[in-house]
């Protein structure tokens, strides 16, 4: 290692460290500086909790599938990386809502559950009279919400009742969050709601004003909104690596603490080597972060806490088909209490057909979340067994699969609890002042989605690359070798 610190080290090698890592070594060299970087990562494979694998020509992904197309960071990420021509987008259809042992269409004409469009919610069997008539009421209110922050779940129980919240909204933010609507911070799930409902006593009619311009699609025209690649999503985590020429990957090593020392940091290893760097970008969670600053336990107190909780992914392959309810749909979800342990479930093959073969069906179940964590803690068999006495009970199932593939991510799903928001700018600030040139980033502070991470990751290397200019510590050398 050279005697010289060098410009960054980035410690965690998922999603949000590739993009960071990748962006400072390009804006670095545009600077007409070569780049002295080090990626960190304690596991032996870069990508987090993105990885794809291939059994008797299905196409497995192991954590997220896809993302979504609306944000520009992930499509602008894949653009400069030459990725754009092997993109699919997802193949659309009717998703549903199990309601008992049935299943009921989710009504056209919402986002997330919450309605744009009042008339079909009010054609739909799963609200009753009077549950429609309290979402009607919302047109009618002229109740003043509290500033500031709120349990997601008790605003819309107050803007449209309990009823549509536990049979249609829970659900599907369970669905994407693995969390509890009523321990949810609106501001950080949905800030633009949160802002226009001040504007507007309506949230049926805030609603509208954000999503109204979209009209529906005729039927069979609908286009997909996210977006993977033909050969699964570690596509892009495999050509962010291979593009990662000058910065050092160092795999299978972890950091154990980072100590200020004079000017620059130092990043004492498990191996017991060190990393002298002037910046550094945390890209783990909080609680990872947290730990390997024993000073921020005085500086920070304490660094910003973000309860996660566990899920697990059950992939189970079909390859002659599946037969029972026949449904021209991607997948369904279940509201907590039902009494089913999958949580969702979706139909791979009919969503992107590019992941089974020719009549196969692969179908992709989720169990786990705020409620009912502790079967991903069970036996795989114990856990394949729920979801097919569920599936078998909700969609009247009959085959068995000729494999199943269960994936379990522990403490992986971050929680946003009220006032996150607040606290998340109080450690910035507070690490800025304590820390100045280590920077956060990840699920854990400013979204879980695939394209919220690289925002944090692109916007994390942009303030560190801002931080070295105005320290003036950008200076030509040769590139770092590390073995």
């Amino acid at each position: 290692m050279s005697a010289e610190p060098l410009h960054a080290v980035i410690v965690g090698g998922g999603m949000t460290g590739l993009a960071a890592a990748f962006r400072l070594q390009q804006w670095l060299a545009d600077k007409g500086v070569v780049p002295r970087l080090a990626l960190l990562e304690s596991e032996p494979r870069l990508g987090g909790k993105i990885r794809t694998s291939t059994r008797d020509g299905f196409l497995i992904e192991h954590g997220p599938d896809s993302f979504v197309a609306s944000k520009p960071c992930a499509y602008q990420l894949v653009r400069d990386l030459g990725l754009e021509d092997d993109l699919v987008r997802n193949h659309t259809g009717q998703a549903f809502i199990a309601r008992g042992d049935r299943l009921y269409p989710i009504p056209a004409g919402t986002m997330m559950g919450i309605p744009v469009r009042l008339r079909p919610l009010l054609k739909s069997p799963l609200l009753s009279p009077a549950g429609k008539l309290r979402v009607v009421w919302d047109l009618f209110s002229h109740g003043k919400d509290i500033d500031g922050d709120q349990p997601a779940g008790d605003f819309f129980r107050k803007r449209l009742g309990n009823q549509i919240v536990d049979r249609l909204i829970e659900p599907l933010l369970s669905g994407i969050y693995a969390g509890d609507v009523n321990q949810y911070s609106l501001q950080a799930l949905f800030p633009q709601i949160h802002q226009l409902s001040r504007n507007q006593r309506s949230l049926i009619r805030a609603m509208g004003s954000l999503y109204g311009h979209a009209k529906p699609a005729p039927a069979g025209k609908s286009r997909g909104q996210f977006l993977t690649f033909k050969t699964g999503l570690q596509a892009l985590t495999a050509r962010l690596e291979e593009r990662l020429t000058a910065c050092a990957i160092l795999k299978g090593r972890s950091a154990r603490a980072i100590r200020q020392q004079g000017g620059h940091y130092r990043l004492e290893l498990d191996d017991g080597r060190s990393l002298d760097a002037h910046a550094i970008v945390l890209a783990v969670p909080d609680a990872a972060a947290a730990g390997l600053l024993p000073a921020a336990r005085n500086a920070i107190p304490p660094l910003l806490p973000t309860l996660s909780t566990s899920v697990a992914n059950v992939v189970m392959a079909f390859p002659h088909g599946i037969t029972g309810t026949s449904l021209d749909g991607t997948g369904f979800v279940v509201p907590r209490g039902s009494g089913h342990a999958i949580t969702a479930c979706t139909w791979a093959h009919l969503k992107w057909p590019h992941v089974a073969p020719s009549g196969a069906a692969l179908l992709r179940c989720y169990i786990g979340g705020a409620h009912d964590a502790q079967l991903v803690d069970a036996p795989d068999a114990t856990i394949v067994d729920a979801v097919l006495t569920d599936l078998r009970r909700i969609t009247a199932l009959r085959e068995t699969p000729a494999f199943c593939q269960v994936t379990r991510w522990k403490h992986a799903m971050p929680q946003y609890a009220v006032g996150h928001l607040d606290r998340l700018e109080q450690t910035r600030k507070a690490m800025a002042a304590a820390f100045p040139g280590v920077f956060l980033a990840g699920a854990s502070y400013g979204g879980v989605g695939l394209p919220d991470c690289i925002r944090q990751g692109e916007q994390a290397a942009h303030d560190l690359a801002d931080h070295l200019e105005q320290r003036n510590l950008l200076e030509s050398r040769e590139a770092l070798n590390v073995d």
